[in-house]
């Protein structure tokens, strides 16, 4: 198998789904309420945004590395 590069992004993005999976579940077995979007909304948000800076950060660093190496 080909390795691949690694995404951080995508690995924080797989968390915060599986998060938020968990929180549904919580919800429908009775154990947390989800009904309230005060509370549900801003979970979601945060780790998309987390999600979000992680790719950015990921690709500026990927950037200057590139560039480096270029130098050399």
């Amino acid at each position: 198998m080909r390795r691949h590069r690694f995404e951080p992004g995508a690995l924080v993005m797989g968390l915060v789904l599986l998060a938020v999976m968990t929180a549904f579940v919580l919800d429908a077995c009775g154990v947390w309420d989800l009904s309230d979007p005060h509370r549900s909304v801003p979970i979601a948000g945060t780790g998309l945004a987390l999600a979000a800076v992680t790719a950015i950060v990921t690709q500026g660093v990927r950037s200057v590395r590139g560039r480096a190496r270029r130098r050399r």
